[in-house]
């Protein structure tokens, strides 16, 4: 008898077989046993290890034992007439096909069943996204939307860390040039949300959305995501990683190669095969500090906190350039968020923490767009539109950049360039309060005030506790449009907002005391005189300028320019003239005047004007002058 048929007769391939599909069955139960006790990575080895040492122990086993009535026994002691194997082999034969079909169940519930670590946690803010931004038009093929991963670690502070991960896979896929992905703002306004994925794939415009779960304990951290096509929920791919803290950023860089390289074929990517994942820092605390901060800066919430969790980051990591990089961000953003705040003191760190980001990673496209930040608002506008311009260039899809680059150029008067911008801002972020905002306002003074008020009710609805943005300048285009009504609904929503770091307190004495009055044009304009100079002037989110708004709204422009001129010229340099306010129809009579003109030189407008061109309704008067229609 040859050997394989020895072999065959005496089940060792039986035994080969059923050892295997057992100890896979059985690799599944520990991993789910050892998942929800947290266990290191390293115990799933040790079983891993066991059961392969075991398999050439149990086919040696098999060829020197055989079963009989009596038990078992060393097969050169069986009288081969008395042998069973026949019916021994029948038995395996079923045990196979059962072990077999646990198996295929396994894969089953694994491959259509949603993980259990993405199961939705309670809501802390209700947005009915869905209903916010209805698709307009067939979601590109090559794109992709990061959810953000649910928490599942028994820590529930640790919530920011696993907003953080993705976010940073998020950022990593936005290094594939061919691959649109859909922004932070919008992607996480479905955390915790239990909405049909197919729902979120329209509504952020997307074809795929990725998700998944993070577990941190201890030193150790366990990421599982998994890859979905929106058309039919079918699951691409998914994985788990179990892995030190310190393996942070290949984790990263692995699941967004994993996830390129799934697609790569159908969508016909091409990346380069260059790291997605960047190694940030080595230093963990660091890392961990960073992820907390830059999700208080996307919120827009709690800037003294980011401010100082990122100087701890920069202090146990002298050289974490991203580290630098989002503290500039944060500091240039504190001038409009805390009023507390004096604007010269916080561009000039930011400036210089840009500046440290760039010494260490001179490419580091979020670092330029900071210094753009810094520069539009000390009114350096040649040298911030150079800064932007490099940021996107690094990145062109830089949603940060796009967006603050689109309101420098609204301030500067280039309405049809920051439009272009604040599209692509929008296109990548589109449940962004921030970049409807902007796009609203925009889309509003170019000519298309139906689009304008349509993205503006979108900003409105999702803007949550940031709504004092939204709101002043929906009533800066209610005015302009002399919706009276609606102008009084907003100004009510406006002084019961609680914006405690925004809104100055003595404004909002105002504008309670406004409301009643805005139905009688004597009544309102003895007030706005009265009142010239009695609550203050400066930055960036004073009530004045709505002041401006309701002179020239009932036709009193000598007062409009008292008002224009007293609000920049009592300035000691410490606030921010935000022109943006300036550029809205109703106020246009007013670029004719002096006090518009001395605000122009004062924030050096025109002398970017006479280098970069002036805008469609200015022109050079002379060397030194100018006039606006």
């Amino acid at each position: 008898m040859s050997l394989f048929e020895e072999l065959k007769r005496r089940n060792v391939f039986r035994v080969g077989i059923a050892y295997a599909i057992s100890a896979w069955v059985l690799l599944q139960v520990i991993d789910l046993v050892l998942e929800n006790v947290a266990a290191p990575q390293w115990v799933m080895q040790i079983f891993m290890l066991a059961l392969a040492i075991g398999f050439p122990i149990a086919l040696i086993f098999a060829w020197a034992f055989e079963m009989t009535p009596e038990g078992v026994k060393l097969e050169k002691d069986v009288d081969r007439s008395q042998s069973i194997t026949r019916q021994t082999a029948q038995k395996m034969n079923r045990n196979i096909i059962i072990a077999l079909v646990i198996a295929v169940v396994l894969l089953l519930v694994d491959k259509f069943t949603p993980d259990t670590d993405t199961q939705p946690q309670p809501a802390t803010e209700s947005v009915e996204t869905s209903e916010v931004l209805a698709p307009e038009t067939q979601s590109p093929e090559k794109s992709i939307a990061v959810l953000p991963f649910s928490n599942m670690s028994e820590d529930v502070n640790n919530s920011y860390f696993s907003d953080g991960i993705s976010e940073e896979i998020l950022n990593a896929l936005a290094k594939v040039k061919e691959l649109k992905v859909a922004g932070r703002t919008s992607s996480f306004a479905f955390k915790d949300k239990n909405e049909d994925l197919r729902l979120i794939g329209e509504t952020l415009g997307v074809s795929y959305i990725l998700e998944g779960s993070v577990r941190k304990a201890g030193n150790t951290v366990r990421i599982t995501a998994q890859l979905i096509q929106v058309e039919d929920g079918f699951h691409l791919w998914s994985e788990a990683y179990n892995r030190e803290l310190t393996d942070i950023f290949a984790i990263q860089d692995e699941i967004a190669r994993a996830i390129t390289d799934a697609l790569a074929i159908e969508l016909n990517l091409v990346d380069g095969k260059q790291n997605l994942a960047s190694v940030s820092t080595s230093n963990m605390e660091a890392y961990d500090h960073y992820l907390e901060a830059k999700g208080l800066i996307a919120r827009r919430v709690n800037f003294p906190r980011a401010i100082a969790l990122l100087k701890e980051a920069t202090d146990l990591d002298p050289d974490f350039a991203a580290g630098w990089a989002a503290s500039a961000q944060a500091h240039t953003l504190a001038v409009y968020y805390d009023i507390s705040t004096n604007r010269l003191e916080l561009l000039g760190s930011a400036e210089s923490m840009a500046n440290r980001a760039l010494e260490i990673e001179p490419d580091l496209s979020m670092a330029h767009s900071a210094l753009g930040d810094v520069y539009r608002d000390r009114y350096e506008w040649m040298k911030a539109r150079e800064s932007y311009l490099r940021a996107l260039t690094l990145n062109p899809d830089n949603i940060e950049a796009n967006e603050q680059f689109a309101q420098m150029l609204w301030r500067a008067g280039y309405f049809e360039e920051a439009l272009k911008h604040s599209s692509k801002a929008t296109d990548l972020d589109p449940l962004s309060w921030l970049n409807l905002t902007v796009h609203a306002a925009l889309r509003y003074v170019t000519g298309d005030r139906d689009g304008g008020w349509q993205d503006m009710q979108r900003a409105l609805k999702i803007g949550g506790s940031n709504r004092y943005f939204p709101l002043r300048h929906a009533i800066n285009m209610s005015i302009s449009e002399g919706e009276i009504e609606r102008t009084i609904k907003l100004m009510e929503e406006l002084s019961s907002s609680n914006q405690d770091l925004t809104f100055n307190p003595r404004s909002k004495d105002q504008l309670e005391q406004i409301i009643p009055l805005l139905d009688s044009r004597e009544d309102m304009l003895a007030f706005l005189s009265a009142n010239v100079g009695q609550y203050g002037y400066g930055g960036a989110n004073s009530m004045w300028a709505a002041d401006l708004f309701w002179a020239a709204y009932y036709g009193d422009y000598d007062l409009a320019e008292t008002i224009l001129d007293m609000g920049t010229s009592a300035d000691d340099g410490s606030n921010l003239l935000d022109s943006t306010w300036f550029n809205y129809p109703i106020i246009n009579p007013l670029q004719n005047s002096d006090a518009y003109k001395r605000l122009v030189k004062r924030i050096k407008l025109d002398e970017f004007w006479r280098e970069s061109g002036f805008p469609k309704n200015c022109r050079a008067t002379g060397d030194y002058d100018f006039a606006c229609n």
